[in-house]
Parts: structure tokens; sequence; C-alpha cells
């Protein structure tokens, strides 16, 4: 059995053996409630005498009871810690004794005077049932009910005003009567239905609120249960009512819908983290306002209740109050997160400042650093071997550094669109080939060869250093990090697109360690290191591919890359080109 967090904690332990029993013998009487209400059913529509005792007394009790040991049943389950159970089972026991007192005592023509001791037990059901229904939103919805209630009070409202329309005949009846007592009594009857059929109403109106995961049997067994009282009582109004009717079969089928319900209230998953709500599938508090209007236009051709028409305008103005206090509340938070933009705005423009003047400030200095580095190693008479050597390793980090700086300065210029473009025409292939002559010698010192095919021509307008810069940045990772023995190929081919465009397309496609799935969506963001590329001590400043996207971008191009964990990786680039 699973419940909530506060309810592991109040309901003490059940040994499993015990819980199975339970388990059984619950699932074996819900069969047996549906087993007797299909054979009461089916009776009640076979042609003959519908005042037959074994239909009409003995069959109807035990579809009454049976259901009443399902929900006993289930609150010893659960050892009498959960009050909505406990508050059910009492009601639904009430409404069988009443119920069977009824047909025990009626005359032979069906019918029983009010009141009655079985108007005892009709009347406590509804209550007891509505607190149960109140503990249970309580207890397994504490943090949904204020995001529920304006929801929950259209919709009752306009259902509120619907059956005060349709029941103005029976509550003006019950009225007129002479005995307190049997006013009170005619009077509760649709005033309880009025209300069990608001609260199911408001409950399905609000897809937050939580009542376990059997609640269309919940809504469906207490809507016919309802809507049983509400044609008896137009029926008995009429004087058109007799018992052993399918009518008798709808207070038993709806018994046996809360039945069901209730044996999956205990299974309720903990609710540990907040959930997003799955919205119902009828937009139930618009459903109310129109029915709302529509019990206003029938007004204005034929009498309704004012009650009825109170009801319905209630319903009208709270939901213009609702639409009304949601849009200011929308306009807030609109409000509120366009500050918050910009703020981050301001936020990533501070930071690009920061780092462009740190970026400038780092290169002067190490631009005069591997300046003078130059000019000392030159000297081989004046340095020994070993100062040499250190000297070396100085230079190899200053200039670490100074591309470090150069990198960065790029990429803040590129961002903030200050970086300045010599734009003309240049064959791409031209470039690609500078670039691979160069980088070359590195791939041949780490064993791996580097290779290049050129299709056409092609010819594009734009910045040549950039993307030269760009070519060089995807090339030599994929240099990096491809092991001994490993390819490297660079492909350049035209392409035509759908919209009868011309591109250059370049793919880059290596041999080498690959790139974790988890890692491909942010290979392309600033200071960003694949996870196998970290663990592998693989010297980088994640910068290169940033800088690359960003000119790629500039230039109108798109950029996509593919890769398998220990295979390989495949970049491309597409760039529109010029029609030759």
């Amino acid at each position: 059995m699973i419940v909530s967090g506060a309810d592991q904690s109040a309901t003490p332990p059940r040994s499993e053996a015990g819980s199975g029993r339970l388990d059984r013998a619950i699932r074996a009487l819900i069969i047996l409630t549906l087993v007797v209400n299909l054979v009461f059913l089916v009776l009640l529509l076979v042609p003959g005498d519908p005042a037959s005792t074994f239909v009409n007394v003995w069959l109807s009790s035990v579809a009454q009871w049976v259901p009443v040991g399902v929900f006993w049943l289930v609150a010893v389950r659960t050892r009498f810690a959960r009050p909505e159970v406990i508050l059910a089972a009492i009601g639904v026991a009430f409404n069988a004794a009443g119920d069977t007192y009824y047909a025990i005592a009626m005359n032979p023509s069906g019918e029983l005077p009010s009141p009655s001791l079985a108007d005892v037990g009709y009347l406590l059901y509804y209550p007891l049932t509505l607190a149960a229904l109140l503990v249970l939103v309580l207890r397994q919805s504490p943090g949904s009910l204020n995001s529920a209630l304006f929801d929950g009070a259209v919709a009752s409202l306009g259902a509120a005003a619907v059956l005060a329309a349709i029941l103005g005949p029976v509550f003006t009846d019950a009225a007129s009567g002479t005995d307190p007592l049997s006013v009170a009594i005619a009077a509760l009857y649709p005033l309880f239905d009025v209300l069990l059929v608001t609260a199911i109403v408001a409950i399905f109106a609000s897809p937050v609120l939580r009542l376990g995961p059997r609640w269309p049997f919940l809504v469906v067994g207490f809507l016919l249960f309802a809507g049983a009282d509400i044609v008896y009582a137009l029926l008995t109004r009429e004087g058109t009512y007799s018992t052993g009717t399918p009518l008798d079969a709808a207070w038993t089928l709806g018994l046996a819908c809360t039945a069901i319900w209730v044996d999956g209230v205990t299974r309720i998953e903990p609710r540990i983290t907040p959930t997003i709500s799955n919205p119902r599938i009828l937009p139930v508090p618009a459903l109310a306002v129109l029915a709302s209007l529509v019990v206003l236009l029938i007004a204005s051709q034929t009498h309704v209740p004012t009650v009825a028409l109170v009801l319905a305008a209630a319903a009208i103005v709270l939901a213009a109050v609702t639409v009304m206090s949601r849009h200011a509340a929308l306009a807030r938070l609109l409000e509120r997160q366009e500050l918050l933009v910009q703020q981050l705005k301001e936020l990533d423009k501070s930071k690009s400042d920061i780092i462009n003047t740190m970026s400038h400030e780092m290169r002067t200095p190490l631009t005069s650093i591997l300046g003078y580095l130059d000019l000392v190693l030159d000297d081989d008479e004046a340095l020994s071997a070993s100062t040499k050597k250190r000297l070396w390793i100085v230079e190899r980090n200053a200039r670490r550094l100074h591309d470090l700086a150069r990198d960065m300065l790029l990429l803040a210029r590129l961002e903030s669109g200050r970086a300045t473009q010599t734009a003309r025409s240049f064959e791409v292939g031209r470039v690609l080939r500078r670039v691979e002559e160069s980088l070359r010698p590195l791939a041949a010192s780490q064993g791996a060869s580097l290779t290049m095919s050129a299709e056409g021509g092609a010819v594009i307008d734009g910045d040549e250093d950039q993307l030269e810069q760009a070519f060089m940045n995807v090339i030599e990772n994929a240099v990096k990090f491809t092991p001994s023995s490993g390819r490297i190929h660079v492909d350049m081919k035209p392409a035509l697109q759908s919209d009868g465009t011309t591109t250059v397309v370049i793919s880059i496609t290596d041999t080498g360690m690959g790139i974790p799935e988890d890692d491909i969506p942010h290979v392309f963001d600033r200071f960003y290191r694949a996870t196998n590329a970290q663990d592998q001590a693989v010297q980088g400043t994640g910068l290169g591919l940033a800088i690359v996207r960003e000119i790629v971008q500039a230039h109108h191009g798109d950029l996509s890359i593919s890769s398998v964990l220990g295979e390989g990786t495949s970049l491309r680039i597409a760039l529109p080109s010029r029609d030759e």
C-alpha cells in the first residue's frame, strides 16, 4: 500500500500476509458488487412484475450492503488511520440501513410515507460523504487549494444554478407543507443533491486536486447517485414513480463506483516533489459559465426560481473576477520577467566588458614578454642548456595565456557584434588547403593522417581571416583528439538547398575519442569541455568551438555535429556560396 509521506507515519505497518488477505477480500467483494448490480439491472429490465420481493428487497439490499463491506475492509486495511475512509464508510452504512428499512417497511405499492427512519439513514449519508470529500482534499492536496478555489467556485455556482432551476418545483412543493419536520426533510433531499453535485463538479474543475488514481469512478458514482435522486424527486412530484424500475439500479451502481474508488484512495503515491498537473479534458469552469448564461436566457422566456438566477449571476460575476485577477497576475509576471531579462542582458554586457578589458590588458604585457623571450632565446651563446630549457617552458605557457586572451577578446567582440568584418569574395578550397598544410605537421607528429578532398571551386562572400580561424579551430580540434594511427578527413562540396540557393558544405570527420552523448548539446558553449577530454587531461580552454559558432552564424551559415563515443566525430559547416 502506497500513501503520502504524512500517511506513512500515521498508518501503522501491517504484515504482508494480512494485507494480502485483505486485498483479496476487497477484490472479491468488488467483483461480487459488480455481479450483483449487473443481475439487479438485468432483472429490472426484464418485463414482468416490477414489485418482485426478491428483486426489490433482497437483491437491492445485497447491492447496497456489499459496497459497505468494501469501505469497512479498506478502513481496516489502513488501521482506521484515514478519517476520509471512515467517514465515507459510515455514510454508505447509514444509506444501506435506510434503504433496507425502506424496502422492508414500504407498502404493497412500493411507497413509504415520510418522515420515517429511512430518511435518517438517507440524510446522514450526504453530510458524511461531503465531510469525507473535504477531508480527502485537505489531506491529499494541501498546497493546491488556493489555485483550485476560484475554478471550483465558478463551477459550483454554475452547477448549482442549473440544479436550482431544475429542482425549483421540488423546493416549492417542499416549502408549501404544513408539518415543519416534513418540510425540512423534503427540502433537505434536493439541497443535499445540489451540494453533492456541485462538490463533484468543483473537484472535477480543478486538475490539481488529488483524489486518488481512480477519481473518475468517484465522479461517475456520485453523479449517478445524485442524478437518480433528482429524477426520483421529479417523478415523485409528477406521481409517476414506482419501485422496481431501472432507476433503482442507478443508486446501487453509484455505490459500486465509489467502492472501486475507495479501494484506490489508499494507494495514492507519495508527494515528494511538486509535479505538473495534467489538464482535464473538459474546461468545466467555462462550461459552468455557459450553463449560467443558458439559465439567464431561459429566465427571459419563462419563470425560473430566484435562487437559480442569483446563482447563475454569481457564477458569471465570479468568472469575470477570476479572469481579471489572472490577467492582472499575468501582467505582473510578464513585467517581472521583462525586468529580469533586462537585468540579465545588463549582466551579460558587464561580463563581456570585463572579459574584453581583461583580455586586452593581458595581451599587452604578454606580447611584450613573448617578444623579450624570443630575443633572449635567440642568443644561444649567453644561455646554458638548463636555462634555455626553463625559458622555453616559460615561453610555451606565456603563449598559451596569450592565445587564451586572444580567443576571449575575439569571442567577446563576436558575441557583442563589435568584431569588424572585411567582406570580400574568396575561394573556400584555397583557405582550407592553407589550413590543412599548416596542420599536417601537427597530425604527423601524433601519428595521425590528415587528408582533404574538394569538389568544385566554391566562392563565398565573407571575412576570409575569420573563416580561416574557424576552419583552423575545427580541424586543429579534430587533430588534437585523434590518437596515433587515426584519420582526419576534410571534405568540401557544393550543395543545392530546397529553396534553390547554393551552399558549400565543409565536413571534418575524425576517428578520435568521440564525444559523450550528454555533452554534444553543449560543445559550442563557452568554456565547456567534454567530460572525456577532462578525464584524459587533453589541453584546451573550451573557447575554440564557441568562436567557430559565432563566426559561422555571423556569415549566415549552419553548424551541426554528430559523434559516437570511442569511434569519432563529424562536424558539418554549411555556408551560403555565390552562384557561378
